[in-house]
């Protein structure tokens, strides 16, 4: 990881609940952690990670990913 490899200490569900929260990620990994989250079931298929400057949400798979 390079000193300007962006890393975020939250993500979010839209809804408000914390999906994780603690150790700072890279953007690949909490993408490996919803992959593994919707591998397991615990996150609909198709949801998907929006970055915001300080943290990560993730998305539902009917919300718009252009918004």
């Amino acid at each position: 990881m390079t000193p300007e490899t962006p890393v975020y200490r939250q993500i979010w569900f839209a809804d408000g609940r914390v999906f994780h929260q603690g150790d700072p990620v890279t953007l690949a990994d909490a993408q490996v952690l919803l992959n593994d989250a919707i591998a397991d079931g615990a996150v609909e298929v198709g949801s998907f990670l929006r970055v915001e400057p300080d943290l990560l949400v993730i998305e539902p798979p009917e919300a718009d990913p252009g918004a």
